[in-house]
């Protein structure tokens, strides 16, 4: 093929390669693909003077000088582009002063010799520097992906193909022998190129996966940051209201059938404490109180703040025995206990009471029942001989209203 021709065909492809990338930095956000469009730009250009360059020889100097300088653009922004994929950081401007050197070799290597084919050895030479140092820095990101062994094949080819050049047109100036095509082929160049330009493709698609899923991952963390916000409450850490009926919604549509236990706590004058104390204090004696009941009932049970110091845990497979049984170790953990702010041990008394159930969908009536319970224990506590007095009636009415709505 005629070298004129095979320079345009190499022209028109890499054109394409970096319409391609034009069009990709429209949607893709990623500093390296900013880098590598430049460089195609640049490698376009450079073809177009060589091209220019072997029609009009009397503008020879100055278009072959700048296709050297466009050339070394090129490499140094792949560079820059494989430098730049982990971190996803731009360049700085200590970086842009290693081209300055080559800017004087690129003006001045048409000026050694009349015959381009006579410093052509020297360009190769550097190209392949530049391309080696590409293919250097893109390894040393170990991504890994298909994208990034297709880039390593094509820049690990490309060094071969212009040390080739180098060999070739440094033993023409020396040996009169023919090389035929061994010594300069556009379509090569141009098969290698788009090798190159399609592993850059695949790794900038293959960024923007990784990209679109570590913010996928991110959003289902602060999804469950969120519900879970939603479903605890921020004092102790237990569930709210709008878990347990979120639990009660999700366990009815269920087809087993569950019985177990609830139990109802309830906090002893955390009135007075609070009067004495401070609001700070009670939200302390609080949180010891559902420190406490965790700690006596199992891990598979459910504690829920009700309001206030009222408390409910759903204990899955455990009758009310069992579970009342269990609550004798919690008045010991709260007697004497110590709490900053406070000079003296304080006794904390929680009021309770278990009520089984055979189904989920009467675990709101259970709860009633244990409410109930727990505000006859509190009653007795108190000295009260009259559990059923109307008060505590409709305080139970009361409570059974709240369930239900």
């Amino acid at each position: 093929m005629d070298s004129q021709i095979g320079l345009i065909i190499q022209l028109a492809g890499v054109s394409l390669i970096t319409l391609l990338t034009l069009f990709l930095r429209r949607s893709i956000n990623v500093i390296a693909l900013k880098h590598w469009t430049n460089a195609w730009l640049f490698l376009s250009f450079a073809l177009f003077c060589l091209r220019l360059a072997f029609s009009y020889q009397q503008y020879s100097v100055q278009l072959f000088s700048f296709y050297f300088l466009t050339e070394y653009a090129f490499g140094f922004l792949l560079v820059a582009g494989c430098r730049s994929l982990t971190g996803n950081g731009d360049m700085r401007w200590r970086h842009e002063v290693f081209i300055l050197p080559f800017i004087i070799v690129a003006f001045g290597l048409p000026f050694i010799a009349d015959d381009f084919n006579l410093v052509f050895n020297i360009h190769s030479l550097i190209l392949s520097g530049f391309l080696g140092i590409a293919a250097v820095s893109l390894w040393r990101t170990k991504l890994g992906t298909f994208g990034w062994r297709v880039m390593l094949l094509a820049l690990s080819l490309l060094v071969v193909n212009f040390v080739h050049y180098f060999a070739i047109f440094t033993i023409r100036q020396y040996v009169d022998v023919e090389f035929g095509y061994l010594s300069y082929n556009s379509v090569i160049d141009l098969t290698l190129q788009i090798l190159l330009g399609f592993g850059m493709v695949i790794v900038l698609l293959e960024q923007v996966l990784n990209d679109a899923k570590e913010a996928n991952d991110k959003l289902k963390l602060a999804h469950q940051q969120l519900e879970q916000l939603a479903h605890v409450d921020p004092l102790t850490t237990a569930l709210n209201r709008h878990a347990f009926h979120g639990y009660v919604n999700r366990q009815a549509d269920g087809k087993q059938i569950v019985s177990g236990c609830v139990g109802f706590f309830d906090i002893d004058d955390l009135k007075t404490v609070n009067d004495a104390f401070g609001h700070a204090v009670g939200d302390i004696v609080i949180r010891a109180v559902v420190r406490g009941i965790r700690e006596v009932i199992r891990a598979e049970d459910l504690i829920f703040r009700w309001g206030g110091d009222e408390f409910f845990v759903i204990m899955i497979g455990l009758d009310s025995l069992a579970a009342d049984d269990r609550m004798k170790r919690l008045e010991n953990m709260l007697t004497g206990v110590r709490i900053e702010g406070v000079n003296e041990l304080l006794t904390i008394r929680v009021s309770h009471a278990f009520e089984n159930f055979d189904d989920l969908t009467s675990l709101e009536s259970t709860i009633a029942r244990a409410d109930a319970g727990m505000y006859r224990q509190k009653q007795l506590r108190k000295g009260l001989s009259n559990v059923a007095s109307p008060n505590s009636g409709r305080r139970n009415s009361s409570r059974e209203l709240q369930l239900t709505t």
